[in-house]
């Protein structure tokens, strides 16, 4: 369904709302409205069955060929990467299997996952290759992680949050749901909807990645709206100039400014003519 089709069927309807108030019966109101929905039915039944073709395809390919690309384009399917961000993984897996050289200095890509959820993201890392230092501040998330890498030397997972600054702070549990992808540290326009919290580790990741002698292949940016606190200060000091690629998933909404807050970022990236990171992730 695109714009064009919702504006349609809401004249159909207020068409047929003038009717029913007037106390009119013209049958072609009705039958346009019927036919729309029809169209709208039949539109839907198809985007199922593409969807489901896709998928079967998907598995089909991960099925074969379980350690290499048919099972990392289900993974990157299955955690809703971008299609136009495929490639940072493709190359990843590239330089790993020897089909490429390895872009210096990196050798085993080092990647930093923030607010890693159920590890999503790790898993592809790991299944390109690359070793990956994950942040997740959820007590219960934490849980399955452990259990999950338990037994991978390539993964180390912090049960911290990331900001601007170092110390504790309170983890906020959005309506109540624990494992919600909406839990946070940062005020927001959703602090009605929060009514518990446990306390966390702050850690300061432009810190953090200065202590990093080592180049850094992704940093991945996931923190309900810490990254309007994390990305003036990495960018400031020239943070990105270590890493091949920062992604970050903006959470604007979330805030009464948060448009400006974005628009203030994007600008200094114009600026300073960045192009490695990218603020439309998901």
């Amino acid at each position: 369904m695109n714009l064009e089709m919702i504006k349609n069927l809401q004249t159909n309807l207020k068409a047929l709302e003038n009717q029913l108030i007037n106390h009119q019966q013209n049958r072609a109101v009705v039958e346009n409205l019927e036919g729309q929905i029809a169209s709208l039915k039949a539109q839907n039944d198809f985007n199922l069955l593409q969807g489901i073709k896709k998928n079967l395809e998907l598995l089909n390919g991960a099925f074969c060929d379980e350690k290499g690309l048919g099972k990392l384009n289900l993974m990157l399917h299955n955690a809703k990467v971008p299609s136009k961000y495929y490639d940072i993984f493709y190359q990843m897996l590239a330089v790993n299997a020897g089909a490429t050289p390895p872009p210096p200095p990196c050798q085993t890509p080092l990647c930093i996952d923030c607010g890693a959820h159920a590890g999503l993201i790790s898993d592809i890392i790991l299944h390109c290759g690359g070793r990956v230092e994950c942040f997740e501040p959820n007590l219960y998330l934490n849980f399955f992680l452990k259990r999950k890498f338990e037994t991978n030397p390539l993964i180390k997972i912090h049960q911290k949050a990331v900001s601007n600054k170092s110390g504790k702070i309170k983890f906020l549990t959005f309506q109540n749901r624990i494992l919600s992808q909406g839990n946070r540290i940062v005020s927001s326009v959703q602090d009605d909807e929060t009514s518990s919290s446990y306390e966390v580790e702050l850690v300061n990741l432009c810190e953090f990645l200065e202590q990093k002698e080592e180049r850094i292949y992704l940093l991945k940016l996931d923190v309900e709206g810490a990254e309007f606190e994390i990305l003036p200060t990495l960018i400031e000091k020239k943070l990105y100039e270590k890493i091949d690629y920062i992604v970050c998933e903006t959470h604007e909404y979330m805030f009464k400014d948060g448009v400006e807050k974005l628009k203030v970022i994007e600008k200094e990236l114009e600026k300073r003519g960045v192009k490695n990171i990218f603020l439309d992730w998901c």
